[in-house]
């Protein structure tokens, strides 16, 4: 990927950039980033869940970044869509690689979330004569960036109707195993439940979160992240896709794989 490989040769020598965000009063705000490392097309970064920037991303991801190479005169700006991850082996290697996050909360890790781009398209831009260079990388590949639902009617209504039904099932399975795909179950539903709520928020999501089985909530963490690595960028184009997903055989089988 010709562009990728100019993007992080750039970066390398210019590693810090500004990234205009919405801020939570809805105007424009500019912070200062690092990017932390890149694989698969994918560029990480991260982020102190304490400070206002993770706030305003987690608001509205989109985000523009620019930076200024005063030697050539080359100016770097950049869009994209920020998705979060907090898979440890990601954030352990943002603190890792990148200096300026290590020291300011490699101490205390739990504190970060690492996010990635998705949807990036990045120009060169010579300012001496405005001359342009212009590419694109699209999704990154082997990374989740979580379901795609279709803003359907159909879908939606199905969805609900699936967790309603949740809701009215008093499911407590004896059996270890049965239990174990119940608890798998329900961290689809949730998984689906936050994408629908994302989508339509208007939309009650209230039965699964009275319905689930955790008892802590590490455990519903495990089980929500274990469905989301199943189902991973599943596209839900048709209310038959939620059966197929949304079925204990079907994740008990990936599980598997």
């Amino acid at each position: 990927m010709e562009g990728l490989e100019k993007l992080k040769a750039f970066l390398r020598k210019q590693p810090v950039m500004y990234i205009a965000v919405t801020g939570l009063d809805k105007r424009p705000d500019v912070h200062p980033a690092e990017l932390c490392y890149e694989e698969d097309g994918a560029l990480y970064f991260a982020a102190a869940k304490c400070e206002t920037f993770y706030g305003e991303l987690s608001m509205d991801p989109v985000v523009r970044m620019c930076v200024l190479d005063r030697e050539t005169g080359v100016l770097l700006n950049l869009r994209g869509k920020a998705v979060f991850t907090e898979d440890e082996t990601v954030v352990s290697r943002c603190i890792r690689e990148c200096r300026s996050v290590r020291e300011a909360w490699g101490h205390e890790p739990g504190m970060l979330i690492a996010w990635f781009l998705r949807d990036v398209v990045f120009e060169f831009v010579c300012v001496k004569d405005g001359t342009k260079e212009t590419y694109e990388l699209g999704t990154p590949e082997n990374v989740l960036v979580g379901i795609e639902l279709k803003k359907d009617k159909e879908i939606r209504d199905r969805l609900s109707k699936i967790l309603e039904e949740r809701e009215a099932q008093d499911l407590r399975p004896e059996n270890e195993d049965a239990l174990m795909q119940q608890k798998l179950y329900d961290g689809a539903l949730l998984y689906f439940a936050e994408t629908a709520k994302a989508l339509w928020p208007r939309m009650d999501i209230g039965p699964i979160e009275r319905s689930v089985l955790y008892e802590t909530y590490d455990e519903r963490e495990h089980f929500t992240g274990l469905a989301k690595k199943i189902i991973g960028n599943a596209v839900i184009s048709k209310p038959e896709d939620l059966t197929y997903w949304l079925n204990k055989e079907t994740l008990s089988q990936q599980s598997e794989t």
